[in-house]
């Protein structure tokens, strides 16, 4: 039973909306997109995990996707996480192509494209054991019993072909996509004492769902991108001009081919600055990034949707959701 939904990542979401909305002439263009490509060929990757993990069959597993958990003062991610009476098991999907050698003596992952372009990475099971210890850590620190853990580094691309160097003393926790329930069915057989009862389970799982920390990064600092190289406006879903008009409750193209009317164009906009500036904004940010001089129109949608505020008047902020 799936508890926790897979949805686009907030670092994604960021990556789209800049590069949406980045000036086609800037010079950090290229970096973003790449940024974005990889973003994206890694959300694929979870979606086919998500698919390959549809043919388990007879089991006991909650599962949960995307979850980002607190540790000592920071943060660590967890693709998929299966966990049941007997083990917990963590996912870790990589969406590569190319010829991909595995050394754990010198830990490193070495991918040789179709181009013959090299990247190397670090050897993906040292990540895997580092959240197999984190996650660990937070069992104790909610004070549950420690238990049976294991985890896999699943390669999910069909053209990624694998050589493990070596002796590689972790080779078991490599796997391709097409032996991921092979592999599951046999850690069941492994693990045949139960550890939680169900209502135990149940309630690990709220605990790793209510502390799950979306991460929101400031992109214009990552890249020296200023806001004013940042295209305002709303655009039109029909065909992406810039900027709808405001007119009796409705936004309309002004684009005289197209002359699209809706009422809940501004939604999407609005998403777009706070996943580049952050949920924080006031009626005149409002007003200037949406193109609109009504400061009343600024307050009925800002109150519509925001369930916080902190100020009064002029001076008061809204934060906008970032679901």
């Amino acid at each position: 039973m799936i508890k926790k939904h897979r949805k686009p990542s907030i670092k994604l979401r960021q990556l789209e909306a800049l590069f949406r909305r980045l000036n086609t002439s800037h010079y950090r263009r290229k970096d973003v997109e790449d940024d974005l490509f990889k973003a994206r060929a890694g959300y694929k990757g979870e979606q086919q995990l998500d698919y390959d993990l549809t043919f388990l069959r007879n089991h006991e597993f909650l599962i949960l996707n995307d979850l980002r958990l607190p540790h000592q003062g920071n943060h660590f991610q967890l693709d998929s996480l299966l966990i049941s009476p007997y083990f917990f098991l963590h996912i870790d999907a990589k969406h590569l192509s190319g010829k991909i050698k595995i050394d754990h003596t010198i830990g490193q992952m070495e991918r040789i494209k179709l181009n013959n372009e090299v990247n190397v990475y670090s050897d993906p099971t040292l990540q895997i054991r580092r959240h197999e210890l984190q996650l660990r850590e937070w069992m104790q620190v909610n004070k549950h019993p420690l238990l049976p853990l294991e985890s896999l580094v699943v390669f999910t691309h069909p053209n990624a072909y694998l050589t493990i160097l070596n002796g590689h003393p972790y080779r078991h926790r490599i796997k391709k996509n097409a032996l991921l329930i092979e592999t599951i069915n046999g850690l069941q057989q492994k693990y045949r004492r139960p550890v939680f009862s169900h209502k135990d389970l149940q309630k690990i799982c709220r605990q790793l769902i209510k502390q799950h920390t979306p991460s929101w990064e400031n992109l214009l600092q990552k890249y020296s991108i200023s806001p004013d190289d940042i295209q305002t406006g709303v655009f039109c879903p029909k065909c992406g001009w810039r900027p709808m008009e405001r007119m009796h409750g409705n936004w309309r193209c002004i684009n005289q081919s197209c002359k699209y009317v809706d009422r809940n164009c501004h939604l999407a906009a609005l998403d777009d600055y706070a996943l580049i500036f952050g949920p924080a904004i006031s009626n005149a940010q409002f007003r200037n990034f949406l193109h609109t001089a009504s400061g009343y129109t600024a307050h009925r949608i800002l109150t519509s949707l925001c369930s916080s505020h902190k100020g009064k008047f002029r001076y008061r902020t809204y934060y906008l959701p970032m679901n």
